[in-house]
């Protein structure tokens, strides 16, 4: 016999996180409810290229009223759109490439000096001939590479920036944000968010806790859990679902899915908004906004698949992924097995604030005092290049073990990324207690799920 209620619940009632939303939803979401866009999506349109930022700005206008920007956001968009990497993005990216083609250039003039004189090449040998005409040809091709960069460039680059009323990404949002803004918080709601995203981070509660690992200034760290605070003052008035829509790949906003590959929001931001405000948080890349508001904001043959395609480009280039808790439980599975030396020198770094040193390595290893450490970080990254092969990291994997000199030739010890150390102390300390390597995972206080999963190799 049904409970009294058991008529209105159902699988997903109260576990709404675990759902994969369809497409179809995510654009009737697109079509009626809030959309919510991050700082990057804006400071990001001066590093797209201008058909791209093109097609941003029409998805934007599109949205009319159902845009919406947090006061954060623009506090933080003005404090990096000033920045000469943003405002000149494509005159900073073709210089770079510029000068490391000279350099190679230059490089290559002195390697076949070398080889001349190496094999006392004499200035009437027949194959002096040859090798002027290949190196003028050489000299040809970089200079029409030379234009092509720049050219580029000039049609790409916003112009009139730093002039903000001469560059046209300012006068469009101007009128694209008007009256869509959210307000400032007051001295009071500000200093008690920036506690209260304080001690979240502590418990590793999302948004916002990658920051404070990151060691920022509070405010400055805060600046994700303000958002969100904004966001759900913003959903609850409206009464309305929301699209988050960032380029923010950190872990404190989305879960990875192990076999695809796939991100959704984190289980704990679905469960606290739809607490708060009874909606559905919904949260997409830029390019998933492009691609999805074709159809649902009857934008279909005004925005240019390749728009689309570059956008997921610049995602894939900027995930150059920063382990997340649920990748190094993956990763360290896989080393208890293959590698128990890095697997032992990995935890033992979550435990010593992220530096091992060579004593420590030899003791662990049970190794002789006449071995060598060369290629010792190896395996780890063999690892993490098979974990990702198979889809279980998305992105390119960055170094996790690291060797460290100390002015000699052997390596004083190993260390990892800053931010990885609170992760891997987890880690250990959970292998500590229960001889395995577990995933932490959300806790819902009504239901009391599974505190931890074993994570599978």
């Amino acid at each position: 016999m049904s409970s009294e209620h058991g008529e209105s619940r159902g699988l997903f009632s109260g576990f709404e996180g675990y759902r994969t939303p369809a497409p179809t939803e995510v654009r009737a979401a697109l079509a009626h409810g809030v959309v919510v866009v991050d700082t990057n999506v804006l400071v990001d349109l001066y590093r797209m290229n201008r058909q791209v930022r093109e097609d941003m700005l029409t998805v934007l206008e599109a949205l009319s009223d159902r845009l919406w920007v947090p006061h954060q956001v623009l506090i933080e968009f003005w404090r990096n759109q000033q920045q000469p990497g943003v405002l000149g993005h494509h005159h900073v990216q073709a210089r770079d490439t510029l000068t490391a083609m000279t350099k190679a250039h230059s490089s290559i003039g002195d390697s076949l000096k070398r080889w001349a004189r190496a094999v006392h090449l004499s200035e009437d040998a027949p194959i002096r001939d040859e090798l002027n005409q290949l190196e003028g040809e050489l000299d040809a091709t970089l200079s029409r590479l030379r234009e092509v960069l720049e050219r580029q460039a000039k049609v790409d680059q916003v112009p009139g920036a730093p002039d903000t009323s001469a560059d046209p990404v300012i006068g469009k949002l101007e009128g694209l944000l008007q009256g869509k803004v959210g307000a400032a918080p007051t001295d009071e709601q500000l200093v008690r968010w920036i506690s209260e995203a304080r001690e979240r981070a502590q418990r590793r509660q999302p948004p916002g806790f990658r920051d404070f690992d990151d060691g920022k200034p509070d405010q400055t760290a805060a600046g994700d859990y303000i958002v969100w605070r904004q966001l759900s003052a913003e959903v609850a008035a409206r009464g309305k679902d929301v699209v988050f829509v960032t380029r923010d790949l950190k872990e404190d906003w989305w879960r990875t899915l192990a076999v695809s590959g796939d991100r959704l929001p984190r289980i704990e931001l679905v469960h606290e908004l739809r607490a708060e405000t009874g909606q559905q948080l919904y949260m997409l890349e830029p390019s998933g906004l492009l691609d999805l508001a074709q159809d649902s904001l009857d934008l279909r043959g005004r925005v240019a698949s390749t728009s689309v395609d570059a956008l997921r480009q610049m995602e894939s280039e900027s995930s150059t992924i920063e382990w997340s808790e649920e990748t190094l439980c993956y990763l360290l599975a896989t080393l208890q097995h293959q590698s128990p030396v890095r697997f032992q020198v990995l935890l033992q770094a979550g435990r010593a604030n992220g530096f091992v040193d060579r004593e420590t390595v030899y003791r662990l290893g049970g190794y002789e005092p006449n071995r060598m450490l060369r290629g010792f970080t190896r395996p780890v990254a063999t690892a993490a290049r098979r974990l990702q092969a198979l889809g279980l990291i998305r992105g390119t994997p960055e170094e996790l073990l690291r060797a460290v000199y100390d002015g000699d030739v052997l390596a004083a010890g190993f260390d990892v990324p800053d931010y990885t150390i609170p992760i891997l102390k987890r880690i250990a300390q959970n292998f500590d207690t229960h001889g395995v390597v577990t995933l932490e995972t959300d806790t819902d206080d009504e239901d009391a799920e599974h505190d931890s999963e074993a994570c599978e190799d």
